[in-house]
């Protein structure tokens, strides 16, 4: 699954029914809650010199034993950029620069891990993806200024910011927030392997074919300048997630529209990240 080691891989994981985290390697997974204070990966992230203490510790677990939770499975905040790139959809036609980040949250519920199924709801049948960089804070701080913002950064991971369009109509909130119509992971790749994030790209392909390509440097705002912003309206913590948007090529952009069906197989890879891979079911009541 992986195939070096080149920096410290964190993620959250099931094994044997229990939640735990730890450190991913080429053989396995390193168990940190049996080495470390912090019950949760998102309490370990303030000690990340720990951490790193334990990156030649032997491994506890083998990749195919254990099951993908979310990066950070006891969701803080998910602080969510829209608008963050040139395309014309949802919005119709070329957007204007926005003069601020288009912020909104994403409450927990609203995601799922790797290699679990993305929900298409019973309410529409226009669920759609979108590829994002998520940033994932290390520490605290408040009113941080762009030229220091990386320093606040535990890594990076991969986000959907699964949508229903017809119902985002109503509000982004409605829209953006459906149960399990989005996904995250499937590990944190800490911040010292992605000096400069924006030279990352970012995909997504459906079923094998390809519909979203584009690089993070095409932000309208970077990352440095949507961590300033966050940390003006309120203070960050570690293990809060910051969405910084999706770029054009999203199923609602195409000509005819196309959805997300049952049993499609959908993947979300940014280089250097690995891939976030997800099926697809009909929501059943």
């Amino acid at each position: 699954m992986i195939t070096r080691v080149i920096c410290v891989i964190l993620l959250s994981f099931v094994s044997n029914g229990e939640p735990q985290y730890g450190i991913g390697s080429t053989d396995g997974v390193i168990n940190l809650d049996q080495r470390m204070n912090a019950s949760t990966l998102r309490e370990a992230l303030s000690d990340m010199d720990d951490i790193r203490g334990f990156e030649d510790a032997p491994v506890d677990h083998l990749w195919d034993s254990i099951s993908f939770d979310l990066p950070i499975p006891n969701q803080r905040r998910l602080l969510c950029a829209g608008l963050n790139y040139h395309k014309k959809y949802p919005l119709g036609g070329e957007i204007k620069l926005p003069k601020q980040p288009v912020y909104f949250n994403k409450p927990p519920g609203s995601l799922v891990p790797h290699n679990a199924a993305l929900l298409r709801p019973v309410a529409s049948v226009q669920l759609d993806y979108e590829v994002e960089l998520a940033v994932v804070i290390g520490r605290s701080g408040r009113h941080i200024s762009e030229a220091r913002a990386l320093e606040y950064v535990a890594g990076y991971t991969v986000l959907n910011d699964g949508s229903v369009r017809d119902w985002q109509r109503h509000g982004v909130a409605a829209g953006k927030n459906f149960f399990r119509s989005g996904s995250c992971g499937p590990w944190i790749v800490t911040g010292e392997a992605i000096p400069d994030p924006s030279k990352l790209s970012l995909m997504t392909r459906v079923n094998g074919e390809e519909r979203q390509n584009a690089k993070v440097s095409e932000m309208i705002f970077s990352v440095p300048e949507l961590i300033a912003y966050m940390s003006r309206i309120m203070p960050l913590e570690p293990g809060d997630i910051i969405a910084t948007g999706s770029p054009e090529g999203t199923g609602g952009s195409m000509e005819p529209q196309v959805w997300l069906s049952d049993g499609d197989a959908v993947e979300f890879e940014i280089t250097d990240l690995g891939i976030l891979s997800n099926t697809v079911e009909d929501e059943i009541i």
